[in-house]
């Protein structure tokens, strides 16, 4: 080929190449007005630019031979459908149209371009299911070029004859335009997907409550997200970059964090810390920050990036918490009760200081972790809580154990005398929380009231209240087993002498002496008690095999009638007594009363210091003396 066309043929060339450039760079320029459409708008407005690309291409065709030309038809139709789908391909009968317009070679003309809209298609079909690479690249610009070259073949023979010596040069430019329009548009398609991705990650950082911040190693910064600088208190992210800490927060604040940040920097860690602040109204907050050193390609740390996000609230619950976590610390530390709790398994999850100091013992194992069962267990063989009389260890475990499972209050008798209350209450979530006190003083304190309220203060011996009650249960107790219960009642003889001649102070040391003899000759099991004034009574339970009760009354009369020496005045005591015998006297404690009554009265009539048994048939005589 001469070199006049050879010149004539590479002007037009790279004119096509420029016109392509220019269709690239128009559609880059584009690009933010693009980004607002729909995909496939983009996609026909992408095959608009590239058919005008195409169609211009068209017009500055160079004649490579007599009466053959090329143009750069073939790589941009199939760049464009290679990158803009079958929208933009479609757009390419624009450039069909055109070409039957000017005429020709209408034929392997209109096949060129069907050719390279096939291999545009084809490629993007396959790129659907892969991300693109430069080597797919290559293969498209290598079919387009070998398409180009099969369309070559469709000419006439002299014309074939012509082109065929030079056939490697448009064979190669097809190759070399195509792997620059595609690689060109290739950088602008990941420029736009960097650029919305930026632009999504933006939104997202601005969207942010908490803040996100970058600055240099000196602290100052780079950039940041509008959270920041309500933070700040500045209008606009624009004001703070730039710009540290101390513009914005008092100094020893500012100080403060700078250490911080400094600390990140020289140690290459990352920091994660609560701290206070202030808000853009200038009210105090608190913030949980996290600052991670940034580093180049060099692995230099350069910056570092700033999370900070407002738990003012949070920080504010967690101090009310403490505050009555502490409360309640101290609540259980000092209160007078034990306090347990157990999970359903039985392992302690919590108990106070009390709790231990009531088992001196085994304080060591009332620990959070220990099983209830190895606790019990080490209490009955430290003989801290001994096991009833007739129960085994297992047993005593058994009924220990079921006191988990229930709601309950039992009393607990400790080896060293102290009693305690034990309540027990079973919650929902299977755990049994345990109240132990301590109510040794108060049993102690309610057996003596219980004991005064049933003894006599001047004697110590029973009053009526006991006697009455005691004498119903023996009653009861002798209907049960077939046994006898004797009912004697005693009344003092001149009593009344005794305190108006000698006063009220030897008329009690007679009744207590009165009351010490009568113990002496009652038997172990029975019972002397002081009904009131001069007046007591014995119950005396068991076999008198009918001659029981003679003997009680004559070892109480001839216990009673010994000399007492008071001061210098040395009395003589007396009594009268009246019994009856239940079953013989059949009736209920009221009339074993009535019946002892009127025996006593009976006596009374036959003189001071006799005895006399209840007789029914003397009921009248008694009547009569009263």
């Amino acid at each position: 080929m001469p070199k006049g066309i050879l010149v004539a043929m590479w002007q037009p060339l790279f004119a096509n190449l420029a016109l392509a450039a220019v269709m690239l760079v128009a559609w880059s320029s584009v690009g933010d007005f693009v980004a607002r459409l729909g995909r496939h708008q983009q996609q026909l407005l992408f095959g608009v630019v590239m058919t005008a690309g195409t169609i211009g291409s068209m017009m500055m065709a160079f004649e490579a031979s007599p009466g053959v030309y090329n143009d750069l038809r073939g790589p941009l139709i199939a760049v464009t459908g290679f990158f803009g789908g079958v929208p933009a391909a479609v757009m390419a009968g624009a450039a069909l149209i055109y070409r039957l317009y000017l005429g020709g070679a209408v034929g392997s003309g209109v096949l060129s371009i069907m050719l390279a809209t096939a291999t545009g298609l084809v490629g993007y079909t396959l790129r659907q299911q892969r991300r693109v690479q430069y080597r797919h690249l290559v293969l498209l610009a290598a079919a387009v070029a070998l398409s180009g070259s099969l369309v070559s073949l469709t000419l006439p023979a002299a014309r074939q004859a012509v082109l065929l010596p030079h056939f490697w040069a448009p064979t190669l430019l097809g190759f070399i335009a195509t792997l620059s329009l595609s690689v060109l548009l290739l950088h602008e398609e990941r420029r736009r997907e960097l650029y919305h991705t930026n632009k999504l990650f933006r939104s997202m950082v601005d969207a942010l409550p908490d803040c996100l911040n970058i600055k240099d190693v000196e602290g100052r910064f780079l950039a940041a997200n509008p959270a920041t600088a309500r933070l700040l208190r500045a209008s606009s992210v624009e004001e703070i970059l730039g710009k540290t800490d101390f513009d914005f927060f008092p100094a020893d604040l500012a100080k403060q964090f700078r250490e911080d940040e400094l600390g990140v920097l020289n140690k290459g860690n990352h920091l994660s810390i609560e701290q206070p602040a202030l808000r853009s109204d200038g009210s105090a907050s608190w913030l949980s920050t996290l600052k991670v050193p940034v580093t180049n390609e060099q692995d230099e740390i350069v910056g570092l990036i700033t999370h900070n996000r407002d738990v003012t609230l949070q920080k504010m619950l967690q101090i009310k918490l403490e505050e009555t976590q502490n409360h309640l610390d101290q609540a259980l530390e000092n209160m007078n009760d034990g306090l347990v709790m157990y999970d359903p398994n039985g392992f302690i999850l919590f108990c106070n200081p009390r709790f231990r100091q009531l088992f001196p013992r085994t304080a060591h194992l009332r620990v959070p972790g220990v099983n209830f069962a190895d606790i019990i267990r080490a209490s009955v063989k430290l003989e801290e809580e001994p096991v009833d009389v007739g129960k085994t260890l297992d047993d005593h475990l058994s009924e220990k154990l079921a006191t988990l499972r229930e709601d309950g209050e039992k009393l607990i008798e400790l080896g060293d005398g102290r009693i305690f209350s034990s309540r027990t209450k079973r919650l929902p979530s299977g755990c049994t929380l345990g109240m132990m006190s301590d109510i040794t003083e108060r049993r102690s304190f309610e057996k003596n009231l219980e004991y005064q309220a049933l003894h006599d203060p001047l004697t110590g011996l029973p009053n009526r209240a006991f006697f009455n009650r005691e004498l119903e249960r023996l009653v009861a107790k002798a209907r049960s087993e077939d046994g006898e219960l004797v009912v004697l009642l005693l009344d003092l003889d001149r009593f009344k002498e005794v305190n108006d001649n000698f006063g009220h102070t030897a008329g009690d040391i007679l009744l207590v002496e009165v009351a010490r003899r009568l113990e002496k000759a009652i038997r172990r099991g029975d019972l002397a008690a002081r009904l009131g004034g001069d007046e007591f009574g014995v119950l005396m339970y068991g076999d008198t095999d009918g001659t029981g009760d003679v003997s009680l009354v004559t070892r109480t009369m001839k216990n009673l009638v010994q000399p007492l020496k008071i001061e210098d005045v040395t009395l003589l005591p007396g009594g009268t007594i009246g019994y009856t015998i239940f079953p013989k006297d059949e009736a209920d404690p009221e009339g074993l009363l009535k019946n002892a009554d009127r025996a006593l009265y009976q006596a009374k009539a036959k003189g001071r210091g006799s005895w006399k048994a209840y007789e029914p048939d003397a009921k009248s005589a008694a009547v009569r003396h009263r």
